[in-house]
């Protein structure tokens, strides 16, 4: 199989419609289709149902698929990496972290890799776990600082833990729940801006609301990115919950509050996660040696 072909199922999974593929590729829809005909017969199964509107993707074309798009981003990665290499960069780390870890735990160890790899290009990605191990398992990501989300995602990757992380619920400072100790029953009542139901901090959130049989807030806004629930937090009435670090660092001091309220137990361990037998590379392994200092330290 050549790029081309990988390239085609891909697209095609992505628009579930043979002449847009086509389009997107700039090639003639008879030529994409046998395309994918020259594709089924090398496999010799169906990889897309053919429907009058679309195309369906069987089990097998979701596998086959799901290779296809790592094996395109790891040549992307390499292609970049080179690039980097011929202008006389010291290529690239790609790191995912979920938010408790972004604002303390990660910038030392990236101010530490930079001191030694000035020229390294270092990009971070922060988002829940569980997008983050889609991005990690299609090699859009080298690392991610997060948490395994499903048990059959100890199959695909491996783990080093870090540190717990415990959870607060954050309102703006003055806010008229700062005034006395409300309930979970109060404050569901008020605006809210959560991660989306899939996430594990979301999770927790409405396991402690089903103990005490009280219904998830009506009026929510989903988000994972930390920036955007605390610009909404500090301009509203709106409520959030977010990992305790958060409040820890200089952008949240004196501007927001925790309310004296628990959900639950901290979130279960966040650690180190890597690509289960996959060689890694040494950028990576000195970035995992710099965590690992830090969280001893």
């Amino acid at each position: 199989m050549r790029i081309k072909h990988l390239v085609l199922l891909v697209t095609l999974d992505e628009s579930r419609n043979l002449h847009a593929t086509s389009r997107h590729m700039n090639m003639s829809q008879p030529a994409a289709s046998k395309m994918l005909k020259d594709i089924e017969t090398f496999f010799g199964m169906t990889l897309f149902y053919r429907l009058p509107r679309s195309m369906e993707i069987t089990d097998s074309g979701r596998l086959l698929v799901r290779y296809a798009r790592s094996i395109l981003n790891d040549t992307d990665r390499l292609i970049d990496e080179l690039v980097s290499m011929r202008e006389g960069g010291y290529g690239k780390l790609v790191i995912g972290a979920v938010p408790g870890a972004a604002p303390l735990l990660l910038p030392k160890a990236i101010n530490t890799i930079k001191s030694r790899r000035p020229q390294l290009a270092v990009s971070l990605f922060e988002n829940s776990s569980d997008r983050l191990l889609a991005d990690l398992e299609y090699k859009r990501l080298d690392v991610v600082i997060g948490r395994v989300t499903e048990n059959a995602q100890h199959q695909l990757f491996d783990f080093l833990p870090l540190q717990a992380e415990p959870v607060s619920i954050v309102v703006r400072a003055g806010h008229p729940l700062c005034e006395r100790s409300p309930g979970l029953s109060e404050v569901v009542r008020w605006p809210w801006v959560l991660h989306p139901m899939n996430s594990p901090m979301r999770g927790l959130f409405e396991i402690a609301l089903a103990e005490e049989g009280i219904s998830t807030p009506r009026n929510v806004v989903e988000t994972t990115s930390t920036q955007t629930t605390l610009q909404l937090v500090s301009s509203s009435d709106a409520i959030a919950l977010l990992p305790t670090s958060v409040l820890k660092t200089a952008v949240s001091a004196g501007k927001f509050t925790a309310l004296p309220l628990v959900i639950g137990e901290p979130l279960g361990y966040y650690g180190v996660l890597t690509r289960k037998e996959e060689e890694i590379s040494d950028v990576v392994e000195e970035f995992i040696d710099t965590l690992l200092m830090r969280d001893r330290s």
